[in-house]
């Protein structure tokens, strides 16, 4: 049995897509795109350097050695190329401020642009290549999640972003059609992760993109020596179009001439992509309205039922207080009509824990209404202990396509992420690489970008 919507040949159509896309074939504003897909990518990493479970996660690779072939962003130790897309993929889902593709909801680039660049480095491959792989694999990954029927718990980031990677991988290092082929099949191998470690708040969340990235490195290096793998991984009887979700043609339709990953969204703020527009919500009603935090009796936010299953639970900071932070949209509005912004700060430890804070989320109650949308829209009404009655409604979430961060917005947000990582890069530095990134296509080697 095939996947009943989808042809026999599914699976090559895009792996002969892959292996024959040229650089001069990419539209202009879709490699602006991707450069922009990289900067927001680097600048999420730097801004997880300050990560809990960081350090450790790198100590256990570290002892595990190998080829010092690719570097750990930001901290600069080297590692076989597999495992520092491991750690860059985990630095860049610390956060959960790395860009997505909404109507896809997959974070395509927190696991793409990792392994890239692992790769492109061990090889010393130029900026050129790096930037049509970046389009190959992330038009794979984001048409998968855009053909998907249902979301019935997968986490979509992981397993479609496992043949993303490795088709990039495959794309990076020049691999034909049937090896890029054999590079999709050993992916599906790979392909895991369900949304239970957010409902959990556990730190695994951070690492299943990281496994993903790691993976897709690992497909292509093997389909390049010559291992084979299923020809039909995503169409076939118990290839992911079957198993895990069924696939419509929209993972077909256009393919070459509509590039849907141009169409990112880069997130404004460092929380989960659920808890986006309400925290505009709640900064929007803080600028319109002089609102004492103290002398709010009660706050609603009503979101759809997709936001509410994700963040809308009672916020109780466990074990894993930032997690809980980032995936709670009661801390999200408590924070953000409490200190009036909300930024990278706002999800440490002491923000988190603050008494005040704690005390306001207690007051938030979530609703639900019958948008069918998965990040919006969300409605904030909030009542004062005087009895007055203010809101204001989000409906599009900041960032996305259809309210777009301006440019000087997102260098911004990574000028911010890169001088206040952990060891904190100067101004300096940090303007010649914004620099490089914007004249990638003329970069020889990728490895002098980040010296």
């Amino acid at each position: 049995m095939a996947a009943p919507s989808l042809p026999g040949d599914a699976s090559r159509t895009l792996a002969r897509w892959v292996s024959g896309l040229r650089y001069e074939e990419i539209p202009a504003h879709v490699l602006d795109v991707a450069k922009l897909q990289i900067l927001d990518t680097l600048g999420a990493a730097w801004a997880g350097s300050n990560a809990e479970s960081i350090d450790g996660v790198r100590s256990v690779v570290s002892r595990q050695g190998g080829e010092p072939e690719s570097r750990v962003w930001h901290y600069g130790d080297r590692l076989p190329a597999t495992q520092a897309a491991f750690v860059n993929g985990m630095l860049a889902a610390a956060l959960d401020v790395d860009s997505l593709h909404d109507r896809a909801n997959v974070h395509s680039d927190g696991v793409i642009v990792p392994a890239l660049f692992a790769l492109a480095e061990a090889r010393g491959l130029s900026g050129r290549r790096l930037l049509s792989a970046l389009v190959a694999g992330g038009e794979l990954a984001v048409r998968l999640g855009i053909a998907a029927r249902s979301s019935p718990g997968w986490f979509f980031s992981s397993i479609f972003g496992v043949f993303g990677a490795a088709a990039a991988a495959a794309h990076l290092l020049g691999l034909d059609e049937r090896r890029t082929l054999h590079a999709l099949g050993i992916a599906m191998s790979h392909a895991a992760g369900t949304q239970q470690p957010l409902l959990e708040r556990s730190l695994t969340k951070r690492l299943q993109t990281a496994f993903a990235s790691r993976a897709g490195v690992e497909a292509a290096l093997l389909a390049e020596v010559g291992v084979s793998g299923p020809a039909q991984p995503i169409e076939g009887g118990a290839g992911i179009g079957v198993l895990y979700t069924a696939l419509n043609g929209a993972l077909l339709d256009g393919l070459g001439e509509a590039f849907e990953s141009a169409g990112m969204t880069f997130k404004k703020f460092a929380s989960c992509m659920c808890n986006q527009a309400p925290i505009e919500a709640a900064l929007e009603l803080s600028r319109r309205w002089e609102l004492d935090p103290e002398a709010l009796q009660h706050v609603a936010i009503t979101v759809s039922p997709f936001m509410g299953r994700l963040t809308g639970a009672p916020f109780v900071p466990g074990d894993n207080p930032q997690v809980s932070a980032q995936f709670s949209v009661r801390y999200s509005v408590a924070s953000s009509l409490l200190r009036k912004r909300f930024d990278v700060q706002d999800i440490t430890a002491s923000r988190i824990l603050d008494p005040l804070v704690l005390a306001l989320a207690d007051r938030v109650e979530v609703r639900l209404n019958e948008s069918e949308g998965r990040f919006g829209p969300a409605h904030i009404e909030v009542r004062t202990k005087a009895g007055e009655t203010h809101a204001a409604v989000v409906a599009n979430p900041p960032g996305t396509p259809a309210s777009p961060l301006p440019v000087p917005a997102l260098l911004a947000k990574a000028r911010n992420a890169f001088t206040t990582a952990a060891v904190p890069m100067s101004a300096s530095r940090t303007e010649a690489l914004l620099e490089a990134i914007q004249g990638l296509d003329r970069c020889q080697n990728i490895a002098a970008l980040l010296d």
